[in-house]
């Protein structure tokens, strides 16, 4: 039998007979490593894994940057015109291809199933290398102004809405009225570059020809939209920069040689170049950055407890280590036996914790999907397992290392001859002192930043909207693009559809309007006779909108009936857009030039706060219907409308009509809170693991160190000493510790905010001294308690217990 297997063999037997050591180290070393393993992994795949396709690194967004006189950047989105302009001349694409994002209806499925499609042009296939599992990608025929109507389905469409169906290219489906026969189904392998935002997954593609932009925006150099993407693979020496510049200046001057309107002649457009990488992971970094940080910092306080159960193993297997120096054992022999422990029970650690990694993938592709991108790629990899292997190897070295360090190798002949009674093994005071110092340092930062992210996250799901949301309900409808319908019959039949819902028995009011949690058109407006213009978030309302959603009027009044039927040139603004207009006075009849039409105010409205928003930002309302039909349905107490309700209604006013969407706002708003809820959750359950891994570590720590003095304590009340004088005297010696352990813990602190003031400026402030006072009595009571409990063993008894005990 080798030695290594020999010393594995004997170190099973001793842990085996310590079961209870066995799991708790296993336990908690398994779900610590388990937690940094799968956020260890998600930082790679992140930050270092390549993306899943060829010549990753060259492969570019072109982004249309809209700037202001001041170089201050408006927005990022493309006219059509000029869209197709670059697409069509640019040289520095050796492969290149347009996307358009959108939603529509499967109307062809009797469910009618909301789906998110993408118009692209056949590149956007062979930039990606991408496989199918049946069929083909779109080639040739399928280039813009071909106009053949084929569709590709995405591999998880197909089986949730065909079941996998083998003949699925026998089938057509219809989407906005047209016919589109299925030409392929993409690979289950297939990754999706999520640039359209991150958990946006394509349902089905279609050639780019079929998108739903109406001929006038197609032809407007003036309409903007943030859906559209021109993406290729770099073919060019020179630099991004350079790049950027050449393609800038023809592009700029063949949109202003084009746009007619006055609004756009302080605005210029200029292209950038953002690698896929960029534009797929966005600011994402610094959110995996955080999460590392916490888990790293769990991962410290656990060790430092494993670090005192050790030390107290190693202890109570002193008179075993005694009879082993006794028959020879050279000190690295010893040093062996703790490694072979130490090791075993780090490597059991280790599976288990690849369980705990491999559940919290799933954990984290199931709720953080469409918070982090790329989480569909994190799964057990090769850097996983390397990750693994290290860690199980430098843990199990320090265990041992702990352990051997205890050790005064020439004492153990003398602590078997004194049977056990000896100091052969002890823990330095010195070290104590660092292990209590780490642990209320660690402790302190992570719970003082887990209650900041806490507080902000409550303060942001708490705070009110500025409207109503219980009861109501929002309905959005789909137009099929092939209908030939004017303006003047949809809005015809819209009005007979708000008059058929408002007949229900279980609602009680009605409005046409864009969503108030919706996205708003940005328009670009100015007052009348100025200069000065700004992009102003806009919405289409009828007159029972700001009632029904019961958002207070500040100043004159509401849109009348008149003024929605006959789209008035009047316009209701918030009170920040109000102050920008007039800082002084009333704004009432101040006049608004937008698109080449002067609005007048009639109205002044209480700001509304999206929860995605910091600050009220300037909106206005027009009354209007808007060319994508939405409702707000508010409903009678206890009362619902189903989709198959509101879709059989629709139909009956037209078959142009399919129902989109049908949700509540109150689910709206929780969607827009997802990352807060997430963020409450995450902090306050780490916040709650820390403070009692920590309390754990601290009681082991003090613990230990009140059994070492138990003579001393016993002799201190023999001859006299109250039992508060104990406690003060064992409290007073640990809060030196622990002070150095809070200063340590505000260096770090304040150190962070000097280096990364600008990041951090929304979250650290003065504001935060009284939860970081509250953080110092939080872990100086948990101190206290780890101090005292130990001692009432002693304080309680007789002392001539503790004397006989020493």
């Amino acid at each position: 039998m080798s030695y290594g297997v020999y010393l594995l063999k004997q170190a099973w037997a001793g842990l085996n007979g310590k079961k209870g050591f066995l799991l708790t180290v296993v336990a908690t070393l398994g779900v610590a490593l388990g937690a940094l393993l799968c956020i260890i992994t998600l930082a790679y795949v992140v930050t270092f894994k390549p993306l899943p396709y060829p010549d990753q690194e060259n492969l570019y967004q072109l982004n249309s940057v809209i700037v202001d006189k001041n170089k201050g950047v408006i927005a990022r989105a493309y006219s059509y015109p000029s869209l197709i302009q670059i697409f069509e001349n640019q040289n520095v694409f050796s492969q290149s291809a347009l996307v358009r994002y959108e939603d529509g209806v499967l109307s062809s499925q009797p469910t009618q199933p909301s789906v998110r499609s993408t118009y692209v042009t056949p590149g956007w296939f062979s930039l990606l290398n991408s496989k199918v599992t049946i069929g083909r990608t779109f080639e040739g025929t399928e280039e813009k102004d071909s106009y053949n109507p084929v569709a590709i389905l995405s591999y998880d469409f197909w089986q949730d809405e065909f079941g996998g169906n083998s003949d699925i290219l026998q089938e057509t489906v219809t989407l906005g009225g047209t016919n589109f026969k299925v030409v392929g189904v993409l690979a289950e392998s297939f990754i999706e570059p999520q640039l359209a935002g991150i958990g946006v997954k394509t349902d089905i593609f279609l050639p780019w020809d079929f998108n739903t932009l109406d001929a006038p925006r197609r032809e407007s150099f003036g309409s903007f939209s943030v859906s559209s993407r021109l993406v290729g693979r770099l073919d060019s020496k020179f630099s991004s920069s350079q790049i950027e510049q050449d393609l800038t200046i023809p592009f700029n001057s063949f949109w202003r040689e084009n746009v007619n309107d006055s609004a756009f002649e302080n605005w210029t457009l200029e292209l950038e170049l953002q690698p896929f990488k960029d534009a797929i992971l966005g600011d994402s970094r610094n959110t995996v950055l955080l999460l590392l940080i916490g888990i790293a910092g769990l991962v410290l306080i656990a060790c430092a407890n494993i670090t005192n159960l050790f030390m107290s193993r190693t202890a109570d297997q002193q008179r075993e280590l005694a009879i082993q120096a006794a028959l020879g054992a050279r000190k690295q022999h010893i040093f062996h036996n703790l490694f072979a422990q130490s090791g075993l029970l780090v490597f059991i650690s280790t599976i288990f914790a690849l369980l705990i990694a491999s559940g919290g993938f799933s954990l984290l592709q199931h709720y953080l999907g469409s918070r982090l991108p790329r989480v569909d790629e994190v799964a057990i990899n090769g850097f996983t397992l390397s990750c693994a292997l290290l860690i199980a190897l430098l843990l199990g070295l320090f265990f041992a290392r702990i352990s051997a360090g205890m050790i005064n190798y020439r004492a153990l002949n003398d602590t078997l001859q004194s049977s056990g009674k000896g100091t052969g093994i002890q823990v330095s005071n010195k070290v104590r002192r660092w292990l209590i110092i780490s642990q209320v340092s660690i402790v302190t930062l992570i719970v003082f930043v887990n209650l900041g992210l806490l507080r902000d996250s409550l303060k942001i799901i708490n705070e009110p909207l500025g409207f109503r949301t219980e009861n109501i309900i929002a309905l959005t409808l789909k137009i099929n693009s092939a209908s030939d319908m004017s303006h003047e019959e949809s809005k015809s039949l819209l009005l007979e559809l708000k008059e058929r819902l408002l007949a229900l028995p279980q609602v009680d009011d009605v409005s046409q309007s864009v969503l108030p949690l919706g996205a708003a058109r940005r328009i670009n407006q100015g007052i009348e006779g100025t200069q000065e213009r700004s992009l102003v978030r806009t919405k289409y309302i009828d007159d029972r909108y700001f009632q029904l959603i019961e958002q207070p009027l500040t100043q004159g009044d509401f849109f009348s009936e008149s003024d929605y039927r006959n789209e008035n040139n009047l316009i209701i603004v918030n009170e920040t857009y109000a102050e920008q207009l007039a800082s002084e006075g009333s704004v009432l009849g101040a006049k608004i030039s937008l698109a080449n039409v002067v609005y007048t105010v009639s109205g002044v409205v209480k700001g509304v706060k999206m929860p995605t928003e910091r600050d009220i930002p300037m909106r206005a309302y027009l009354p209007m219907a808007d060319s994508r039909p939405q409702f707000l349905l508010k409903l009678k107490s206890n009362q619902s409308v189903s989709r198959e309700l509101a879709a059989t209604i629709v139909q009956d006013i037209g078959s142009q009509f399919f129902v989109s969407e049908l949700e509540s706002l109150d689910d709206q708003r929780d969607k827009l809170l997802f990352t807060q809820y997430t963020t409450a959750i995450t902090s306050s359950v780490l916040a709650l693991l820390t403070f009692f891994l920590a309390a754990i570590g601290l009681y082991g720590i003090l613990a230990y160190a009140t059994q070492m003095r138990r003579f001393e304590l016993g002799t201190r009340l023999a001859i006299g000493a109250q039992r508060k004088d104990v406690i003060h005297l064992v409290v007073k010696d640990n809060v030196g510790s622990m002070a150095i352990g809070f200063v340590i813990s505000f260096v770090i602190v304040f150190a962070l905010y000097l280096g990364f003031s600008a990041e951090l400026v929304n979250y650290i402030n003065a504001q935060l001294i009284p939860l970081f006072v509250c953080t110092i009595v939080l872990i100086t009571l948990m101190t206290c308690f780890a101090c005292y409990w130990p001692l009432r063993t002693i304080i309680n008894a007789r002392p001539i217990h503790s004397l006989r005990g020493s």
